[in-house]
C-alpha cells in the first residue's frame, strides 16, 4: 500500500571552492553589507497582489476553476506599469492550462476591468503544450474568449464566468537587494529577497529572507534571516561544496540610512555525515508545497529521514502507547522527532523510498503540525536516531485547506451518509457508487486551521472552524456545513445541488473564507 493510501484511509475511515570533509565544522566570522537601493519599482514589488479564484464554464472542455496570482512592480506612490499577471486553469488535478497576462492601466490592481491579450504558455495531462491565447473581463458582460490548441487541434476557448472569490491588492511585499562583502572562509557575493508585509516599508523593520552567500558559481551557503537579529541565524542549506549544509549565525546588524543593512558576526557551518536526515519537500497533505497551517497533516520527504530497512507497509502510529493517556506520539520508531519552529509535531507515519516504490519523493513522514502561534516562516527540522540538520523554512498562514482525493484524477475523499464511499462505480468496485442530485454526502478537509480552545497533543478535537466553508459543484453553490471531528481533521457535509449537475465527474471547488481550497476535485455524480 503506497504511503498516499496510508496516510488517507484511517482519516477517512475515522471521518572559491573550499573542500569540507563529513562531519567537519568550520568556523565562519563576516562582514557583509546588503544593499537594496531607493524604493523603485525595479526592486519594490508586491507578490499576490491579486489572489483569487474564478469559477468558469470552458465549454466543450468542462468546467473548471482558474487560480490568478501575480507579481506586480509597485512604488511608492502605488502600482505601475506594466502589470504580470499568471494563472492557472484546473480541469482536475491532471489536466491544467497555464496562463499569463500584462496590463498597461496602473489602475488595474484597484479596478479589475479587463485583462486583455493573455498567452496560454503550456498546460499539463491532456492540455501538455498548449499554446493560443485569452481576453479575461472581470465585469458584466463577461467576455472571456480566445483560443486554445493541443494535441494537434484548435478550438475557440471561451470562458463564461459563473463566480469570484478572493481579494485584490493584497499580498506580501518585498524588495530584492544584493550582497558583498569579506569571510574567513573567502569573499562572497549574493542576493536576497527581503519580505515586508507592511504597506510601506520601514528601514527600522528588520528584514527577513533566505541570504545567499556565494563563495563562486558552485559553492554557496543559504542563511534563513530572522526578522529579530538578537536570535541566531540558522544554515539552512547550500549548493556544492556546501550542499546541506547547517550551523548558525551570530549576528550583530546595523540599519545604514536608506540604502542596507551592515551585517558581522560570526559562527559555524557543518557537513553533514552519509546518512544525516535532509529534508527537501515540506507540504500540505494532498495540499500546498509553499504554505502550511497550524494544527495540519503536513507530508515531509527527503532523504535519509527513514531507516533503509524500514517494512515495505512503512510505520504508523496503530500501537503507540501514547493514546492510553489520550495523547498523540512525537516519537514513532527510528524518528526521535519532528519539529516546527521548535515546538513537537505528531508523528502518524513514516516510510522508506528504499523498501516502498510508492515514495516517488523521497523518504517521507506524516505529521500533523503542532498548535503553534501563526509566524510568518517555520522552520521544520526531522531528528533521527539521535541526528538532525539544517531546518526547511516554509510559509504559515491560519488555514491552508485541501480536500483529501481517493486517486491522482481528483476523486475527493467523499462518503454517503450511510458510510459507504462516494465516487465511479470503477473507483473501488463494489464499494464505490456515484453521488446524487440533492443528497448531502460527507468530505474531509486537511488545513482548517485550530477550532478554538483546541489542547495540543490531545488525541480528540472538536469545534467549529474558523472561517465559514462554501463550496461549488460545477458553479452552483452547495449547502455546506463544517466542524473539525479529530485532530487536523474537518468534516464538510455538503448538498449536491438539485441543478446544473450532470451525469460523471462534476468539479467541486470549495473556500475558507476566501482562501481556496487546492484546486482540482471531482466528484461522481449520477
Amino acid at each position: 500500500m503506497s504511503c498516499r493510501s496510508r496516510f488517507l484511509l484511517p482519516l477517512i475511515t475515522a471521518l572559491a571552492t573550499i573542500s569540507l570533509e563529513a562531519q567537519q565544522s568550520k568556523n565562519l566570522t563576516f562582514d557583509l553589507f546588503l544593499v537594496y537601493g531607493a524604493y523603485t519599482p525595479s526592486n519594490y514589488f508586491i507578490e499576490g497582489a491579486i489572489d483569487f479564484t474564478m469559477l468558469c464554464s470552458a465549454g466543450p472542455l468542462g468546467i473548471g476553476t482558474m487560480i490568478f496570482d501575480s507579481v506586480d512592480p509597485e512604488s511608492n506612490n502605488g502600482p505601475t506599469s506594466p502589470v504580470q499577471v499568471t494563472a492557472t486553469l484546473y480541469f482536475n488535478p491532471i489536466d491544467t492550462i497555464n496562463f499569463t497576462f500584462t496590463d498597461n492601466d496602473p489602475n488595474f490592481i484597484h479596478s479589475l476591468p479587463v485583462l486583455p491579450g493573455g498567452t496560454i504558455t503550456g498546460g499539463t495531462g491532456r492540455f501538455a503544450g498548449a499554446t493560443g491565447s485569452l481576453d479575461v473581463s472581470f465585469q458584466p458582460p463577461y467576455q472571456n474568449a480566445g483560443t486554445l490548441t493541443f494535441a494537434g487541434q484548435t478550438m475557440p476557448l471561451n470562458l463564461a464566468s459563473y463566480t469570484f472569490m478572493g481579494c485584490q491588492s493584497c499580498g506580501k511585499f518585498f524588495y530584492t537587494g544584493t550582497l558583498g562583502g569579506s569571510t574567513s572562509l573567502g569573499n562572497v557575493t549574493g542576493s536576497l529577497k527581503l519580505e515586508n508585509t507592511f504597506t510601506e516599508i520601514d528601514p527600522s523593520i528588520q528584514p527577513k529572507g533566505i541570504m545567499t552567500l556565494s563563495f563562486n558559481s558552485a559553492d554557496s551557503i543559504n542563511v534563513f534571516m530572522n526578522q529579530d537579529p538578537s536570535q541566531p541565524f540558522p544554515i539552512v542549506g547550500g549548493t556544492g561544496a556546501y550542499a546541506n549544509a547547517s550551523g548558525v549565525l551570530n549576528v550583530s546588524s546595523t540599519h545604514s540610512g536608506s540604502t542596507g543593512y551592515e551585517y558581522k558576526g560570526s559562527g559555524t557551518v557543518t557537513l553533514p555525515e552519509p546518512d544525516t536526515p535532509v529534508i527537501t519537500q515540506v507540504k500540505m497533505a494532498f495540499g500546498s508545497s509553499t504554505l502550511i497551517a497550524s494544527n495540519g497533516w503536513l507530508q515531509i520527504n527527503g532523504t535519509n529521514l527513514a531507516p533503509s530497512d524500514t517494512p515495505a507497509a512503512g510505520v504508523d502510529w496503530s500501537n503507540a502507547p501514547d493514546f492510553a493517556s489520550g495523547r498523540m506520539p512525537t516519537r514513532l520508531g527510528a524518528i526521535d522527532s519532528v519539529t516546527v519552529n521548535g515546538a513537537p509535531a505528531y508523528i502518524y507515519y513514516y516510510c522508506s523510498a528504499a523498501t516502498n516504490a510508492n515514495c516517488s519523493a523521497g523518504d517521507q513522514i506524516n505529521v500533523l503540525s503542532p498548535l503553534t502561534s501563526q509566524q510568518d516562516v517555520m522552520q521544520v527540522v526531522v531528528t533521527r536516531s539521535g541526528v538532525s540538520r539544517a531546518p526547511y523554512p516554509i510559509d504559515e498562514g491560519n488555514s491552508s485547506p485541501a480536500l483529501p482525493l481517493f486517486d491522482a484524477q481528483g476523486h475527493v475523499a467523499a462518503r454517503h451518509l450511510d458510510g459507504s464511499l462516494v465516487g465511479p462505480a470503477t473507483l473501488y468496485p463494489g464499494a464505490s457508487t456515484p453521488a446524487k442530485a440533492g443528497e448531502t454526502i460527507m468530505l474531509v478537509a486537511f488545513g482548517a486551521g485550530t477550532p478554538s480552545g483546541a489542547v495540543d497533543g490531545s488525541a480528540t478535537q472538536t469545534g467549529p472552524l474558523s472561517a465559514a466553508v462554501s463550496c461549488w459543484i460545477s458553479g452552483q453553490k452547495s449547502a455546506v456545513s463544517s466542524a473539525f471531528i479529530s485532530p487536523g481533521l474537518a468534516q464538510l457535509n455538503v448538498t449536491i445541488p438539485s441543478g446544473s449537475v450532470f451525469s460523471g465527474d462534476n468539479p467541486i471547488e470549495c473556500f475558507m473564507g476566501d482562501r481556496p481550497f487546492t484546486p482540482g476535485g471531482l466528484i461522481a455524480i449520477q
